[in-house]
């Protein structure tokens, strides 16, 4: 098992949650597909302020194991295709909810300019080195005017220490890494509000079966570990939720800020040294938990050819025919013009 928290928890849990799930029953899938994501306060104010409606393409960035896509189907009617990174999670989401799942990064999404009607990317950001490349991406595959919906965990001291991986932006790194990508924040709030009991029941149930088969694993107790911090950091205050509905600008038109002469929010001087500082001391922490000396120490057999990887570059290759089919079965039905290639 791999020794990295955030492979453990997006991609180990990501498999033993869709058995948990297949086990319980299907009522069980979307709450605990959206854990550590969304709840179902924060996605619908998402939705709304988005104006996500029938029949139109819903990127999911970092999608996961396809919950929060799969409720905006159910609730609201759009098709959604799902961008996520990690293999487990990607088979979870496909066996799970039979969506469209493209295993890619989101700093190269493979889908053409101007192809998605709406994106969202919920818990994301804080977990990629280079945020700025992924909004450029989404900013990319939205036509001028489309909607970005954001759940981002926000830090109030850039110098806050995170989980393994999770590199926090502050409010106003945010602010501007969204100026600089080409977006425009329509609206935005600190209050998802709280998940319903039902809800809240039905995540821990899953949460209760993923861990009586696998507490003794070790991918489970970094996953475990990387919980605790999160809860921690969120009780102290260090940590919040901030949703945001933004819009892509058209080309060629300059941001309000700059338009108006005012300043831009980009961190610069004593806040990007500290941010640049935390960087790098999470980058540290990466480099002590990788534990290459027990990596070596593994049988030469497990560095080999493993079968099962082929299957899963098939399930992949499938998986983005399957979207590229959901894009052109839409630009047919719907008149959209021809994008530009990716």
């Amino acid at each position: 098992m791999t020794a990295s928290a955030m492979v453990a928890e997006f991609d180990d849990v990501a498999g033993w949650t869709a058995d948990a799930i297949e086990r319980l029953g299907e009522r069980y899938a979307i709450p605990a597909a959206c854990r550590g994501s969304a709840n179902p306060t924060a996605l619908a104010w998402l939705a709304e302020a988005c104006e996500l409606k029938p029949g139109s393409v819903l990127l999911d960035v970092g999608a996961g194991v396809g919950g929060p896509a799969a409720w905006a189907a159910e609730r609201f009617g759009v098709r959604p295709i799902l961008l996520e990174p990690m293999p487990a999670a990607c088979r979870a989401a496909a066996r799970l909810f039979g969506l469209p799942v493209v295993t890619a990064d989101g700093a190269r999404i493979p889908l053409r300019a101007g192809s998605i009607d709406a994106a969202w990317c919920l818990g994301v950001l804080d977990t990629v080195r280079d945020k700025a490349a992924v909004l450029r991406e989404i900013h990319r595959v939205l036509p001028p005017g489309a909607p970005l919906g954001l759940l981002v965990i926000v830090a109030r001291d850039p110098r806050v220490p995170g989980p393994e991986g999770n590199l926090f932006p502050t409010r106003r790194a945010l602010a501007g890494l969204l100026d600089a990508a080409g977006f425009e924040v329509v609206e935005q709030t600190d209050r998802p509000g709280d998940a319903p009991l039902s809800w809240t029941r039905r995540v821990e149930r899953v949460a209760a079966a993923v861990a009586g088969r696998h507490r003794a694993d070790r991918a489970h107790a970094l996953a475990a570990r990387q919980s605790e911090t999160f809860t921690r950091l969120f009780a102290s205050g260090q940590i919040s939720v901030r949703l945001v509905h933004a819009t892509r600008r058209p080309a060629g038109r300059p941001s309000e800020r700059s338009a108006h002469g005012g300043p831009m929010s980009t961190p610069t001087g004593d806040e990007f040294e500290i941010e640049f500082e935390a960087e790098v001391e999470a980058e540290l922490e990466l480099a002590k938990a990788s534990d290459p000396a027990r990596v070596a120490a593994q049988p030469v057999s497990e560095w080999l050819f493993d079968p099962a990887e082929a299957e899963a570059e098939e399930v992949e290759l499938r998986n983005l025919l399957g979207a590229a089919e959901e894009l052109e079965s839409g630009f047919r039905s719907w008149g959209h013009g021809p994008g530009e290639g990716a």
